[in-house]
């Protein structure tokens, strides 16, 4: 069976295959066809993947095994397992091979149509670039009590690669429009102080927010029309008030018990209801439920402007444009700024300044001149902006309006005050309606303290 399965694809000359890649638990089905026992076995054959058919795992190799594929060169290809095994998240589909090798073409027809090389694309282009080559393809979101956010995207974590963030990325492509909500999967509430979805419930006294509350008998006298717990009017002589002093001698006549109440052993206060209170197990705040923010989990697609950004070619985010001046990937950015500590603290002339640009209004920026005008605007400041820096100043960028500035032997400061001027002049030329910023920097050593590295020093700005 998987012999005749597996032989190449004729629709290309070349050798387009289905590999099945099979674990200790598969049955006896030979090794030729395009069946290999191990991946090191299949990237020595030196074949092109159509699609991976993945037999004889356990459910922990198996994740693992796809997450091989998804940081490997064929990362975009499809990934079925055989029809006993347990469907995942992170797999496109659990049937036979040839329904792999079907999903495959597919996939391949529409790798050609976009003629896009597939391994220099961005994060949120691969993430499109997936989705496009799976038509219909949903991103599943999975429950995982561990995780503070309590769900994830495992398909998103495969993709990403190191300075990668998956949750930033999803967050901006739903915005942005490129992705959208298919089903409703869940309905979570976060702390707000630290946006954990771990939170305990608990009953408390409306009055004084104590825990120790009980449940008591009350009694209420008609007389005075005092309400308490029934302890409160016991006495050596039977009932009576503590109020009014009146003897409580028949109920219905002289008093009657209402609804069984809540007493605080603090305060003393008696209630019906109780207040309940929201405390994070994480960062032990405390909230109103109605204070907590809601989030909607759910499963997402690509959108139809998300299909036409991709083959437009308009993917990147809306700030893109600004990576051309001197730009490295995050990844390589955070390594830089590490060797540069490394040497600061063996050479004290080694010195360099670091800077955050956070532009405050770029989707309305966008939204507000249209999508054509507002890429021609930021090529232009993108354009001067790489005129103000040296051919040794180094740029990142790990959200989509947020930009790094890495500047050896010279002051952030300086440098920050150019970039306002530039802003400030775009602002007037456009009416007051450019780009806003927030600018923060440091200078190292000046502003270096014990234990300091480069994701340190990069929240520190970003708290500022």
């Amino acid at each position: 069976m998987f012999t005749e399965l597996l032989t190449p694809s004729t629709q290309d000359h070349r050798q387009w295959h289905v590999a099945v890649l099979r674990g200790p638990r598969a049955p006896g089905i030979g090794s030729s066809g395009g069946v290999f026992d191990s991946w090191d076995a299949w990237e020595r054959c030196g074949a092109q993947a159509l699609a991976f058919y993945l037999i004889g795992w356990d459910d922990a190799a198996l994740r693992a095994m796809v997450a091989r594929i998804r940081a490997s060169q064929w990362w975009d290809c499809p990934v079925w397992a055989e029809e006993a095994g347990a469907r995942a998240a992170w797999l496109d589909g659990v049937g036979s091979v040839e329904q792999a090798r079907q999903a495959g073409e597919r996939a391949l027809a529409v790798r050609r149509s976009l003629n896009l090389e597939a391994q220099s694309l961005h994060f949120d282009e691969r993430v499109l670039y997936f989705l496009l080559q799976r038509d219909g393809a949903e991103l599943q979101p999975v429950r995982d009590r561990h995780l503070a956010s309590l769900y994830h995207y495992p398909v998103l974590d495969m993709l990403a690669r190191e300075g990668d963030d998956p949750t930033v990325a999803r967050v901006a492509l739903v915005r942005r429009g490129l992705l959208e909500p298919s089903r409703l999967i869940d309905r979570t509430r976060h702390c707000r102080s630290c946006g954990s979805a771990h939170l305990h419930y608990i009953d408390v006294c409306p009055h004084c927010s104590s825990i120790e509350i009980r449940k008591s008998p009350s009694l209420h006298c008609f007389t005075c029309g005092h309400v308490a717990p029934e302890a409160d009017f016991r006495a050596e002589s039977g009932l009576s008030c503590p109020k009014c002093a009146a003897r409580l001698r028949h109920i219905g006549v002289d008093y009657d018990r209402p609804l069984t109440q809540l007493a605080c052993a603090s305060c003393h206060h008696v209630f019906v209801e109780s207040a309940v209170q929201a405390r994070c197990l994480d960062c032990d705040a405390t909230a109103e439920p109605s204070e907590l923010d809601v989030r909607e989990i759910s499963a997402l697609r690509l959108s139809a402007q998300g299909r036409a950004a991709l083959r437009a070619g308009q993917v990147r985010e809306s700030m893109a444009a600004l990576d051309s001046a001197n730009y490295v990937e995050p990844a390589q950015f955070r390594q830089l700024v590490n060797w540069a500590l490394a040497a600061q603290s063996r050479h004290a002339q080694m010195r360099f300044g670091l800077m955050m640009v956070e532009f405050l209004n770029a989707a309305e920026f966008v939204e507000r001149h249209g999508a054509a005008r507002a890429y021609l605007m930021l090529d232009e400041f993108a354009r001067r902006l790489h005129e103000l820096l040296r051919a040794t100043d180094v740029t990142t960028r790990t959200a989509e309006e947020r930009l790094w500035f890495f500047i050896p032997f010279s002051q952030a400061s300086g440098l920050a005050a150019r970039v306002q001027h530039l802003l400030d002049q775009q602002a007037r030329a456009d009416g007051g309606l450019g780009l806003r910023a927030r600018i923060t920097c440091l200078a190292v050593p000046e502003d270096l303290r014990s234990g300091d590295d480069c994701d340190r020093l990069m929240q520190r700005l970003t708290e500022a």
